[in-house]
């Protein structure tokens, strides 16, 4: 029998353009908390609310997270993962690579 995450817990740590992230159980919100039915989740970062960019000054995304208005493809309610800018590995981390999302241009 396998033992279920418990909220706080290491899932694991993705690294991505020369960083760690580290990815843990939990919730996204408290209605999520309160159900006996939910187990923790995974808890990737919200680079929408707390920014961080690579050396060369490109955004972070995950590919789960809602569009920006550069966003060019085909469905925006699939997330980051499905633009044409979104350069990322199976980890759900990724970088928008639009040049007018780069801080540094």
């Amino acid at each position: 029998m396998l033992n279920k995450p418990r909220e706080g817990e290491l899932f694991k740590v993705v690294r991505h353009e020369g960083k760690d992230f580290f990815i843990y159980y939990g919730y996204y919100d408290d209605m999520e908390r309160k159900s006996k039915y939910n187990d923790p989740l995974p808890i990737y970062p919200d680079f929408q609310k707390t920014p961080e960019y690579t050396d060369d000054g490109y955004p972070f995304v995950t590919g789960i997270q809602d569009v920006c208005e550069h966003y060019e493809g085909r469905c925006p309610e699939d997330g980051c993962h499905s633009c044409k800018y979104y350069c990322g590995g199976d980890d759900l981390i990724g970088v928008c690579k639009n040049i007018k999302t780069n801080r540094n241009k």
